[in-house]
């Protein structure tokens, strides 16, 4: 009995050790967020969808018209939402009638973002009425997998485990873009790859996967933006030289020029990277204050009602923005992804337009690229803060207030990543119940 239970008790610790260490793959990762998402799927098609997966496009009565298309799918009342858009041109990306397949666009930017179309227009061989509803869902939630497999590489590139890497799956926001048929899962995918391959210097796989991400979704431009910034700055102090490093920044430019030349010609009007500004964008903060104060004023201490889920998804969206500034000092992230995270919050939290602060409906699909940036600094930052002796940290009670908000010895511990974890989860949790069993 004795011999027995002392094997037991010492083989526990390395059981559990054992189950651990294999699932620090970033496989693992993708397998678990693709479950947890198949399984978000199969709720909402059961609950809200009753069974009609048609119903993930959200085609609005106002652009979809019902006599006009073919095959019939189930309708929802009013404009709808961004999936009817992605579903027409999966028929075809490369018709761009005004109205086509019973569908009308309503704004010029649709036609440059259509890289979520063209993957399921491939994958449903060839815009196949009948597997379009299937192919657009199929290919988030493989995305969405993706996220969690780069996310894990990501993780054990810095020394931690590589389910970390579920954090870039676990942003609330992805409820609407799979259940709502939209292209976050696939430009955040493509974004996450083109800095991996851009750490290793595979410099054309990046330039390739960071121009599909804006071809899929514009606003990834914030990357190539920050690389040309920071490769110019380089090349003018004579510290590099010009090379195959700038195809990352010149090749996204060049093909969001060429798109947004093409739409001027073939479909004219206003332009839609015009459209795109004015439409989607406005003096910092001022929509972003108006909303919050909004939402304060309307929330409910009596249940949970909508407002008070958008100041909830707000709290720990500020979670994760806060704590990637506060180790902007201290992240071994490179500069540009520093910047790239700075640009990124500036563009699509601060200076969002009230379309997106006023919207109850959006559950803040639109922030995702600040989000996602803030999760690849806080991965990157030490894990183990440094004996005293080597740091500057032993002088912090003298050192400047800048010191001290953006410490550049700040840790970012498993236990400060596992608090931030459950507040992205609560939430998540929170915005998907609600989406299983309404709109």
């Amino acid at each position: 009995m004795q011999l027995t239970s002392i094997s037991d008790a010492a083989r526990s610790p390395r059981a559990r050790a054992g189950r651990v260490a294999r699932l620090d793959r970033p496989s693992r990762a993708a397998l678990i967020a693709s479950a947890g998402w198949l399984v978000f799927v199969a709720a909402r098609l059961a609950g809200w969808a009753d069974g009609k997966l048609s119903l993930f496009i959200a085609a609005g009565t106002r652009y979809s018209h019902a006599a006009l298309m073919f095959p019939k799918i189930s309708h929802v009342k009013g404009k709808g939402y961004d999936g009817q858009f992605y579903y027409r041109f999966a028929f075809d990306p490369f018709n761009w009638q005004r109205t086509a397949y019973g569908i009308t666009i309503d704004h010029p930017y649709r036609y440059t973002r259509i890289g979520y179309s063209v993957v399921a227009w491939a994958v449903s061989l060839g815009g196949h009425g009948r597997l379009l509803p299937i192919a657009l869902v199929l290919v988030n939630v493989l995305c969405v997998g993706a996220m969690a497999w780069l996310g894990g590489l990501l993780a054990n590139e810095s020394g931690r485990h590589a389910l970390w890497g579920l954090l870039f799956a676990a942003y609330f926001g992805l409820v609407v873009s799979v259940g709502r048929d939209t292209s976050e899962p696939l430009a955040d995918a493509c974004l996450l790859g083109g800095l991996l391959a851009y750490r290793h210097r595979r410099f054309v796989l990046a330039a390739l996967l960071v121009g599909y991400a804006v071809f899929t979704n514009e606003p990834v431009l914030v990357l190539p933006a920050v690389l040309a910034l920071t490769r110019l700055w380089q090349l003018w102090r004579r510290q590099a030289r010009p090379g195959l490093a700038d195809l990352v920044w010149v090749l996204p430019g060049s093909l969001y020029l060429l798109l947004q030349g093409i739409q001027h010609v073939v479909v004219r009007g206003t332009a839609g990277g015009a459209a795109d500004v004015s439409a989607n964008l406005t003096w910092p903060f001022t929509a972003m204050v108006a909303g919050l104060d909004r939402d304060v004023d309307r929330m409910s201490l009596t249940r949970l009602g909508t407002y008070d889920y958008n100041l909830i998804e707000f709290l720990a969206l500020a979670a994760f923005l806060v704590a990637g500034f506060l180790v902007l000092r201290s992240t071994r992230a490179p500069l540009y992804e520093r910047f790239a995270f700075v640009g990124f919050v500036a563009v699509e939290v601060v200076s969002a337009s009230s379309q997106f602060w006023y919207s109850v409906f959006g559950e803040g699909r639109t922030y995702i690229d600040a989000y996602v940036m803030a999760v690849v600094l806080l991965l990157s930052t030490p894990s183990v803060v440094l004996p005293p002796v080597v740091t500057r940290g032993a002088h912090r009670s003298h050192a400047p207030l800048l010191d001290r908000v953006f410490a550049p010895d700040r840790a970012v511990t498993s236990k400060h990543l596992a608090w931030l974890a459950a507040v992205i989860v609560i939430a998540l949790l929170l915005v998907a119940r609600r989406r299983i069993l309404f709109e």
